[in-house]
């Protein structure tokens, strides 16, 4: 519907230019120059007229986390910037699977809202899905070949390659890493590490979208050797040590 009303007042807009254009050989050059951008601001300001027209009232929905409450609206976090939703005082408003008010919402809970839009930034909602913000587990345990290693900022990448994931490990003075040696564990440095190492780090994620562990642990599964090479030293791992979860 947008399409079929801009497309019109753009071949408006040209047909006045070109008209407008055909006139630019007469002896007045400036007043030619004004009524050219006359006519530019005054379709400008149609189109733009149409479009708020058009979008106002469509069904929407935003969704995000809560930032801010007030009596009647919220703020929530999407990706596009801040939407306020203006609560309808007939919304339906749910909550953990039950009707729910304004004031048993907290800040940092997931909100759905589905109504019409105000503008690009506002909608009128009708109703609102509230769940609570997810949780990061405690720990996360990831395994994979170390492929790249930061020794200024002890930082380690290593790839899962059955998961196609890499995760960036980072050190600190309370990591524990060990390796296996001889059926002996042996507490080992961190620049004992070496490109080529298969390992499981165990420690707490990042809150973010990145697969950042800072480790409590670390456990080298197989390490390389200067005799070895990657392809020779790649051991197959058995599965049930070699596919810990997230």
């Amino acid at each position: 519907m947008e399409k079929k009303i801009i497309i019109p007042l753009i071949l408006t807009a040209a047909f006045l230019m070109l008209a407008i254009g055909t006139k630019a050989a007469s002896p007045s050059p400036t007043a030619t120059d004004s009524a050219i951008q006359e006519i530019r601001d005054k379709v400008k300001e149609i189109v733009q007229e149409k479009i708020k027209d058009t979008q106002q009232g469509q069904k929407a929905g935003f969704f995000g986390e809560i930032s801010k409450i007030t009596d009647s609206s919220l703020t929530i976090q999407t990706n596009q910037g801040d939407k306020e939703l203006q609560i309808a005082t007939d919304a339906a408003i749910i909550q953990s699977g039950k009707k729910a008010t304004l004031e048993d919402l907290e800040t940092g809970s997931f909100a759905i809202g589905m109504g019409y839009l105000e503008n690009t930034n506002l909608l009128d909602t009708k109703r609102l899905v509230i769940a609570k913000k997810t949780e990061l587990p405690a720990r996360e345990i990831a395994f994979g070949q170390t492929i790249d290693i930061s020794s200024e900022e002890e930082v380690l990448t290593i790839k899962n390659e059955k998961k196609n994931l890499i995760y960036t490990i980072e050190i600190n003075s309370k990591t524990v890493i060990n390796k296996t040696a001889n059926g002996k564990d042996t507490k080992i440095k961190f620049g004992d590490i070496v490109k080529g190492d298969k390992l499981v780090a165990v420690g707490a994620p990042s809150e973010n979208e990145h697969k950042i562990i800072t480790a409590k642990i670390i456990r080298i599964i197989s390490q390389m050797t200067e005799e070895s090479s990657p392809s020779s030293s790649a051991t197959v791992i058995p599965e049930a040590t070699a596919t810990p979860t997230d």
